[in-house]
């Protein structure tokens, strides 16, 4: 069984009532210029997880975490207060997964943002002054999500490294792909499955496609005693601090005429959620495409 010790990032939700000023920026997002059918471009991993080159205002180069557990565009270090106009009297609070303190930022607004050829304007940045948990790595300096994901179908291949974005009204699923219904719940990409742990003991749960997570498989349940709760221990790093759960083995999971077979696995006590989420410890061994617009992923076997 692969160890199950990654570093954790999953799930930014944004629960302070300051982050409406987000929802607010008039004629913002991110698209593709006309003249052009797709945009394609190289990606670098680290830790399983997709890491973006990513200018913004022009002269500020970064390197962020491609995450669909994410809603918007966040910075992490005291640096950036200084590159960006903040509105001082808003706070933002991100809640994730861990035992530690929220993790609290300040708002810039209408910022131009490019990835390659894909642009965005007036688009909302995030900064977090604080040390943050990627400070252990070279040179990933935040993460961007639903900002991209809405308003394209974005197809992702690790073997090349690479990943391309195309209009998610026009696009089509590629051919060789199974292809998988989704619904988008809280900027998130939702589908259902069963996990398998054993023959007597399975589990039906909604499934989040996480690719800011470089784990395998985490369940979150309102019952974990019906787990070995005497096998509790640490499982990584979220945002708000260490995890800890169970380590386990999930024999199966089934999702749509998909299967997936002796998945490491992490199941956590939740008093508020029933679901689970796959991260990229598996999905880096799958071409993807995603697209919200339309409702579906699409899965390829690629190694």
């Amino acid at each position: 069984m692969k160890s199950f010790f990654h570093i954790l990032l999953i799930a930014l939700l944004v629960v302070s009532i300051s982050i409406s000023l987000l929802a607010n920026v008039k004629s913002s997002g991110f698209y593709i210029p006309d003249s052009i059918a797709e945009v394609t471009l190289r990606y670098r991993v680290v830790n399983n997880l997709i890491v973006l080159p990513v200018t913004i205002n022009q002269n500020i180069e970064v390197n962020l975490v491609l995450d669909t557990g994410c809603r918007n565009l966040v910075l992490f270090g005291r640096r950036f207060q200084k590159l960006f106009p903040l509105l001082q009297q808003s706070r933002v609070q991100f809640s994730g997964l861990g035992n530690g303190n929220p993790v609290q930022g300040k708002v810039s607004l209408d910022n131009h943002v490019s990835i390659d050829a894909v642009i965005g304007t007036k688009i909302p940045v995030v900064i977090v002054p604080d040390l943050n948990l990627f400070g252990t790595f070279n040179q990933i300096h935040g993460v961007i999500g639903y900002d991209v994901f809405q308003k394209f179908e974005v197809e992702i291949n690790p073997v090349a490294r690479t990943i391309t974005f195309r209009s998610a009204s026009t696009a089509t699923m590629p051919q060789q792909f199974t292809a998988i219904p989704i619904r988008i719940v809280d900027s998130r990409p939702i589908l259902n499955c069963e996990m398998v742990f054993t023959k007597n003991n399975t589990h039906l749960c909604d499934l989040m496609i996480d690719t800011g997570s470089a784990l395998g498989l985490l369940l979150k349940t309102t019952a974990i005693e019906k787990f070995d709760t005497q096998a509790i221990q640490p499982l990584g790093r979220g945002f708000n601090g260490y995890l800890y759960g169970i380590h386990t083995s999930t024999e199966k999971l089934l999702i749509k005429d998909l299967s997936f077979y002796d998945i490491s696995t992490g199941i956590i006590q939740s008093p508020w959620h029933n679901y689970a989420s796959l991260g990229m410890d598996v999905l880096k061994d799958y071409a993807i495409v995603l697209n919200y617009l339309k409702g579906y992923a699409g899965f390829k076997k690629v190694s």
